[in-house]
């Protein structure tokens, strides 16, 4: 009897164990395809026209400014006039961001980091991959969204 239940008990925690290993973190998926990789994904959203709203968030003051349907094209013209060499490769900035633009399509979650009116950061709630790193520097200034979001901060402080 002794030894039925040291075997019951040895089974139990090798299949015990395995169940651990199907955690995600485990899963190792190919290498990111591109360095403009998500925001490909969010350019191809909006040309098939699929509904989404805007956010700002303000990380100094944890405020939540929601953006008027009118001031949504500043992703897709943002995107459009971005070339290859705006996508860096390397590290992500250590620094807090000031502001957050969360963009919703219907349940699926993309959070652009602005930086700074130079650098940004673009990816999903919940992507497997780096980030997409983008360089601001080349933008047309009516495109930038550091600015965009300041304007933004300031149009929403007017009405209260």
């Amino acid at each position: 009897m002794k030894r039925l239940s040291f075997i019951i008990l040895l089974l139990l925690v090798f299949t015990l164990q395995g169940c651990g290993l199907r955690d995600p973190k485990y899963i190792h998926l190919e290498n990111k395809q591109s360095p403009n990789f998500y925001t490909n994904e969010v350019y191809t959203k909006i040309l098939n026209d699929e509904d989404f709203s805007l956010e700002i968030f303000n990380t100094n003051m944890y405020k939540n400014i929601s953006v008027s349907d009118t001031e949504n094209m500043i992703i897709e013209s943002f995107i459009h006039s971005l070339s290859d060499d705006d996508y860096k490769e390397g590290n992500i900035p250590t620094e807090i961001e000031p502001y957050q633009i969360r963009i919703d399509f219907s349940g699926t979650k993309y959070i652009i980091k602005v930086y700074s009116s130079s650098i940004v950061t673009l990816y999903p709630w919940d992507g497997n991959f780096q980030e997409d790193i983008i360089s601001m520097d080349n933008v047309p200034t009516h495109y930038n969204l550091y600015d965009f979001c300041t304007y933004i901060e300031n149009e929403a402080k007017k009405f209260k």
